[in-house]
């Protein structure tokens, strides 16, 4: 396995194993934070992943 795909698969398996479900989220809230506050900071989080996994990565343009 190449660089990326190690660092692309730690960003999907973190998001798929490490953060609770909406569902979850909603009902009981994390850390002092209601349900909503905390379903706002696990979105913002999981897009913090995604960049952060694809970071300089650069796909090639499609040949005409």
């Amino acid at each position: 396995k190449t660089d990326l795909e190690r660092r692309l698969y730690g960003a999907l398996r973190r998001i798929a194993r490490d953060y609770r479900s909406s569902e979850s989220l909603l009902k009981r809230g994390d850390a002092g934070l209601s349900g909503e506050e905390a379903l706002e900071y696990a979105y913002d989080n999981i897009q913090w992943e995604a960049k952060s996994a694809i970071r300089g990565v650069r796909v090639p343009k499609p040949k005409p």
